[in-house]
Parts: structure tokens; C-alpha cells; sequence
């Protein structure tokens, strides 16, 4: 009985549940979900089953691929996780030829880079958190997130993409702490690797990691240190130490070409020299599309002279965007319960606001001086910045679409914000309890609210795939 009680207080069990619950959900998502549910799936598929039946890629313009009536097709866009579908498919073919089986087996590869994603989220949350507590809340935030959670079920490359952000920011903070070793090198090349190869709202994911990692190698010398010259130096200097920069930055770079050089030198021998593929793309577009879909005839916010502010205060752009980022289900139709978006939201709301106080300075990044948790901190504001900044200037100038998948590449960064927000909030909660001669109630505080938010992550989840996903899709 002793041993069963430990094994229930060891952090092995809490990990093996956190996964468990994580991919017992992704599950009943692949298998419920009819083909089609997620988000263009349909058209996604087009792509993998292209790969699938002739064994090589597909051109962007090809008519296998094409979507109806909108024209174009993602085979323009970077396709990793198609190209990865399509031979799964064709290994499972040898087998069985049930489109069911086929769809499931597709779907499975998303569910690797979520579980992935879980367990690499683990790992960052004890780099950024010095508190168990405060690392599972982090790690319950980023994982189950019904959004989150809900974009690793069906064909896309969204979920690659955040897996890739994640595995980038780990392997760059580790190296922060404990420096670029051969190891650790290729880890940040693997991560930008899968972001180039997956989605290109996430690509300011790299540019934050390249930030990072140049800090690295930023050193410093102390006011009164003598220098090689036999001088004391007067003020705090910084240096930049370019050898290891430009060995490891190399090695990383010499990676990525390999890993991922040969996209862009298809796309630019394809597409005359677009090595991104998105002026072909566009070009495509308004060729096979319909007048209706046409772009030069599309009713966009920005050709109606209507401004950008008007867009996402005065309709209710803001209001779908925040509502799919927590949960919206299927083709952006099924919602989950009204209490926990509003939860969710204010969650949000307290931890963005109170971690901007500047309190509980070891409760984070403590291995960190304080300059540079602040220079971090400024790389995250930058992180969860850019796709909110894409996924704006998307919908103003194309197309009006609300969705908070596009904001998926920031979702370690913004959680980060949040997390350390919360944690703040039960500190300056005990000082309050202090003062007020509460001791005993100050220092169950953290473990009391962090562990009802904990609580609340679960069951938000649990209920949006029992009572929200199960009955709609079985008429339960």
C-alpha cells in the first residue's frame, strides 16, 4: 500500500497522466471527427493524397491539387507534414486500402508532433519556472488549451509548426543556460527546420530563436576588471565572443541547408525564382479561381478603405478571434461551453496585467541576471507580436478570416506572459497575507490557486471533448 501511494506522489505518475489525458483526447478527435471537419482539411488532403498515389510532390498549380472554385492550392505552400501523410500512406496501403484506415493513419502524424510538443513542453517549463507548481500550470496552459490540443487531430501543418516553435525555444534556452553543445546545436537546427517546412506564420519564431541565440555570446567585464592590456576597465563592458558564435551558427546553418535548402531551391526552380511560392501562389490563384473568389473583385476591409482599427474593434473580428484561439471546433462551428471562454478570458486578462508588476524576480528564469530576463522578456513580447501582426494584416488585405489557429506560433511565449503573470499574482498575494499576520494562509496560496487553474485546464478540457465533441458527432 506504501508503494502504491509514493508511485501516485511521484512525478513519473503526473507526467504519464498529463500525456495520457492529452492523447486519450487527441484521440477521440481523430476518430470522431467526420473527413473535412478541421478547418480545409478537404484540401489539405488533396496534397497528401497526390503524394500518395503518385509518390513524388505535387507543383502548386497541378489539377490534382487545385481547391474549387477559391483556385490555388497549398501545394505552393511549405508541405513537411503532407509529404510526411503521403508515404505513411503509402506504407499503409500495402495493407489495407480503407479510406477510413487511410485517414486515421494521416491523422496520427499530427498526433506525434502534439505528443511531442507535450512532452518537449515539459522540459521548457522547468527552463523558465524554478516552482513544480508554476511549471505544470504552464505546461497544462500551452498542452491542453482545447484549441491547442484540437489543431494536432486533423491534416495540417499548423502542428507542426508549433512543435517546432516549442523544441526552437527550449533548445536556445537551454543553451542559454548551460551553452551550445554539439547536441544542443542540432536540436535548434531540427527546430527551424520543421518551422521552415511547415508554416509560414511561425517563421518569426526563427527570428526570435536567432535573437536568442546570438545573446548567447554576448559576454560581459565588471567595472574594475583588468583587461589584456593591463588596464582596469572603468565601466561594465559588453563583448561579443565570435568564435563559438560563428562555429556553432555554422554548424546550424550548414543543418538547415541541408535540411531544408532544397524547398526553397525547388520553389525557385518551379516558380522562376520565388523561392517562397507565394507570388505563384497569388498568380494561381487568380487564374483557376472564380470570378467570385477573383482578388482583384474581392471585398476586402483594406480596398473598402476601411480601417484597421474599424476591423478588429468594430466588427466582431476580435471577438471570433479570441473565441477560436480558446476553443471552436470542426469547420469554426462548434463551440464549447460560454463559462470557459469567459474563464479562459479572464485567466488572460490577470496574467498579462500582473506580470508586467515588477515582483518575484526569482520566481522565473532564475538562473538569469535581471538584464537578461529582461532582454527574454522582450524576445517573447516579439514572439507572441509578429503572428498577431501577420494574422491582422492577412485579413484586412485578403481574406476576412477570424482564426485563432493563426496564432498558434505564439502560443509559448504568450502562455510564458501568462503563467508568470499568475504566479506573480499568488506572490504579491502572499505578501498581502503576510502583512496582514496570515502566515499559514500565505504559504498555501500558490499551491491553492495554482492547482484550482490546473484543475480548471483539465476539466475545460475534459468537457469540451465529453459534453461539446462526443455528443455532436454521436448524436449522443
Amino acid at each position: 500500500m506504501t508503494k502504491i501511494r509514493r508511485f501516485y506522489k511521484n512525478e513519473l505518475f503526473h507526467e504519464i497522466l498529463f500525456l495520457s489525458l492529452a492523447f486519450l483526447c487527441m484521440m477521440i478527435f481523430v476518430f470522431l471527427q467526420p473527413f473535412g471537419e478541421g478547418p480545409d482539411e478537404i484540401n489539405r488532403f488533396r496534397v497528401v493524397r497526390f503524394i500518395y498515389e503518385n509518390g513524388y510532390l505535387p507543383r502548386g498549380d497541378d489539377p490534382a491539387v487545385l481547391i474549387p472554385g477559391y483556385g490555388g492550392s497549398y501545394a505552393f505552400q511549405p508541405m513537411l507534414t503532407y509529404i510526411l501523410e503521403g508515404y505513411l500512406l503509402r506504407t499503409v496501403n500495402l495493407f489495407t486500402d480503407r479510406f477510413d484506415v487511410l485517414l486515421i493513419a494521416a491523422r496520427m502524424v499530427n498526433v506525434f508532433f502534439g505528443m511531442a510538443a507535450a512532452v518537449l513542453t515539459r522540459r521548457l517549463s522547468r527552463l523558465l519556472f524554478t516552482e513544480t507548481m508554476t511549471q505544470w500550470l504552464f505546461s497544462c496552459l500551452v498542452v491542453f488549451l482545447p484549441q491547442s490540443l484540437f489543431l494536432h487531430t486533423y491534416i495540417n501543418t499548423d502542428s507542426c509548426a508549433v512543435f517546432s516553435v516549442i523544441l526552437m525555444f527550449t533548445a536556445v534556452l537551454d543553451g542559454m543556460k548551460n551553452g551550445f553543445n554539439r547536441s544542443l546545436c542540432i536540436q535548434t537546427a531540427v527546430g527551424v527546420i520543421l518551422c521552415a517546412l511547415s508554416y509560414y506564420n511561425a517563421y518569426g519564431a526563427v527570428l526570435v530563436t536567432v535573437i536568442l541565440f546570438i545573446s548567447c555570446f554576448v559576454g560581459k567585464v565588471l567595472a574594475g576588471t583588468i583587461t589584456r592590456d593591463g588596464t582596469a576597465s572603468p565601466v561594465d563592458r559588453y563583448y561579443m565572443d565570435w568564435r563559438p558564435l560563428l562555429r556553432a551558427g555554422l554548424f546550424i546553418t550548414v543543418l538547415f541547408l541541408i535540411g531544408a535548402g532544397w524547398w526553397f531551391i525547388r520553389n525557385a526552380f518551379l516558380y522562376h525564382g520565388d523561392f517562397l511560392g507565394m507570388n505563384a501562389r497569388n498568380l494561381c490563384v487568380a487564374s483557376t479561381c472564380t470570378p467570385d473568389f477573383h482578388p482583384l473583385l474581392r471585398q476586402t476591409y483594406q480596398n473598402q478603405g476601411i480601417g484597421v482599427f474599424t476591423m478588429v474593434f468594430g466588427t466582431d473580428y476580435f471577438t471570433l478571434l479570441a473565441r477560436s484561439f480558446v476553443a471552436m471546433f470542426g469547420p469554426m462551428s462548434l463551440p464549447t461551453h460560454y463559462y470557459i471562454y469567459e474563464t479562459y478570458y479572464r485567466i488572460f486578462i490577470i496574467g498579462l496585467l500582473v506580470c508586467m508588476i515588477p515582483a518575484g524576480r526569482g520566481l522565473y528564469l532564475s538562473w538569469q541576471d535581471q538584464k537578461r530576463r529582461f532582454f527574454f522578456n522582450g524576445c517573447m513580447v516579439l514572439a507572441c507580436a509578429i503572428p498577431i501582426f501577420l494574422c491582422v494584416y492577412y485579413s484586412y488585405t485578403w481574406d476576412f478570416q477570424p482564426q485563432g489557429r493563426y496564432l498558434m506560433p505564439m502560443l509559448p511565449a504568450f502562455m510564458y506572459f501568462v503563467t508568470l503573470g499568475l504566479r506573480k499574482a499568488c506572490f504579491l498575494l502572499q505578501e498581502l497575507a503576510d502583512k496582514i499576520k496570515c502566515r499559514s494562509l500565505a504559504e498555501k496560496i500558490p499551491a491553492i490557486l495554482m492547482g484550482l487553474l490546473i484543475f480548471f485546464t483539465a476539466a475545460a478540457l475534459l468537457y469540451s471533448v465529453f459534453f461539446v465533441v462526443v455528443p455532436y458527432y454521436t448524436g449522443g
